[in-house]
């Protein structure tokens, strides 16, 4: 006698009534899911709600895909063109959690065939490059000694000087390291603007995070956001410690409104912003490139550089710190303070680098500074133009010679001259009243 099998049971595949497949999935702790016809979700093992956070009851049915409105979850559960067109398929893609970094999902696509086509696809997932957690986490020895070499470049040595203007501007930069407050720095270009935004950083409490500078006039807006605060931004990594735009007003108004509304946000892990321009920030709203909020809640603290001019008796240790192995004559420094400098540092480190290269192995003399400061500082005197070239006073004096020569030897008679000279006499009489020579003996036959 035959044994007939039981009907079928919805979600049992013929036969096999007496697995439990189910309880088989769930023991595993990989995570399993799998997708029904429109790719919904219609199983999921407790490993996959311990990965996703979600319990499958929650997410039951959920379709998906990778269109525009779908959830992080749902697009990175979405089957692979090869998997929908039945070919088993393996996929790399980011985790649902919303970063772009580690950890990433690989994921295995097994589609199962049935009589009519496709009935559905089984999902495995891999996680790949997990994060260490933090108590576990360490930062190799050469890149730390690299971080702390690099610190020790942007002290608050940097200005120390004996002018007015610098001592005024380093007793706020001190003051200013020790908040985190968002600043305005305002100076002319190459006063050293970015530096002092470093100094500040490596000088303040965010010191063991990284600084992040941003040149608002040569990104696109749409990059500077994604960079940022986009899907993987910076902003929610928490390492960034401050953010420096350099001219932020040169940026979109509605980028502009995005930044204010989030570094106004005292929330824990946004970094501090530090701005960069050569107009203060009320010049900037007034002229209508800045938003009002962006000037009154991220230029709470507004330092301006003093420029090089103003420095002028700090020269000696700025030339110390760009060539620190060479030596430099005290002569040198009275041509390099009877300069305008504006493009401020940066023409001063260009010059001296510039100089350096002359002097080679020796120490910089005037005569290794560029010929231009020299003769402004009044040490060389203009170069003299050369007289120019005039062609026709030449001319006209050989014209003259040989023209006196033929009358000459002509005895005056203006008709042999013109022969002699192989001219017509009409010609000649011309040339002789234009060069003012003597006419008595013009009409002699």
């Amino acid at each position: 006698m035959s044994h007939t099998p039981p009907p079928n049971r919805k979600g049992r595949p013929s036969g096999s009534g007496s697995f439990p497949w189910r309880a088989f999935f769930q023991q595993s702790t990989t995570p399993v899911f799998v997708l029904g016809k429109g790719r919904r979700l219609r199983f999921a093992n407790t490993a996959w709600e311990k990965l996703t956070g979600l319990k499958l009851a929650d997410a039951l049915g959920m379709v998906c895909s990778t269109r525009r409105r779908s959830t992080p979850l749902a697009a990175a559960l979405a089957p692979s063109p090869e998997a929908e067109a039945g070919k088993p398929d393996r996929a790399r893609r980011v985790a649902s959690t919303g970063r772009s970094g580690p950890p990433w999902w690989d994921i295995t696509f097994t589609p199962l065939a049935g009589a009519d086509g496709p009935i559905g696809i089984v999902g495995f997932i891999t996680v790949v490059g997990e994060p260490i957690p933090a108590v576990v986490r360490k930062m190799p020895p050469c890149v730390a000694a690299l971080r702390d070499q690099h610190a020790r470049a942007f002290t608050l040595d940097l200005f120390v000087g004996n002018s007015p203007a610098t001592e005024r501007f380093l007793g706020q930069l001190r003051h200013t390291a020790d908040s985190h407050a968002p600043v305005w720095l305002v100076g002319e270009p190459g006063s050293g603007k970015e530096t002092a935004a470093r100094v500040i950083h490596h000088t303040g409490p965010h010191r063991d995070k990284a600084f992040f500078g941003v040149a608002c006039a040569g990104l696109q807006p749409s990059l500077i956001e994604s960079l940022l605060f986009g899907h993987g931004g910076l902003i929610g990594t928490g390492h960034i410690g401050t953010v420096y735009l350099k001219d932020p007003a040169a940026l979109p108004r509605d980028t502009q409104q995005k930044l204010a509304d989030l570094f106004s946000d005292a929330k824990p892990g946004i970094p501090r912003l530090i701005s960069g321009s050569t107009r203060t920030a009320g010049e900037e709203v007034a002229a209508g490139k800045l938003v009002p909020d962006f000037h009154t809640e991220l230029s709470v603290v507004e330092l301006r550089v003093p420029p090089l001019r103003e420095r002028l008796a700090d020269l000696a240790r700025l030339t110390a710190h760009f060539l620190p192995d060479i030596a430099v004559e005290p002569a040198v420094f009275a041509i390099l303070r009877s300069q305008l400098w504006v493009g401020n540092l940066r023409e001063l480190a260009d010059t001296l680098a510039s100089a350096a290269i002359a002097a080679g192995a020796g120490p910089i003399k005037n005569e290794h500074l560029p010929r231009e400061l020299r003769v402004r500082a009044g040490i060389e005197p203009l170069p003299v133009r050369p007289k120019p070239l005039t062609l026709d006073p030449l001319l006209e004096a050989v014209e003259r010679r040989l023209i006196a020569l033929a009358m000459t030897r002509s005895q005056g008679n203006a008709t042999k001259a013109a022969e002699l000279l192989g001219v017509f006499r009409t010609r000649l009489s011309r040339r002789l009243e234009a060069l003012g020579i003597n006419r008595a003996d013009e009409n002699k036959t």
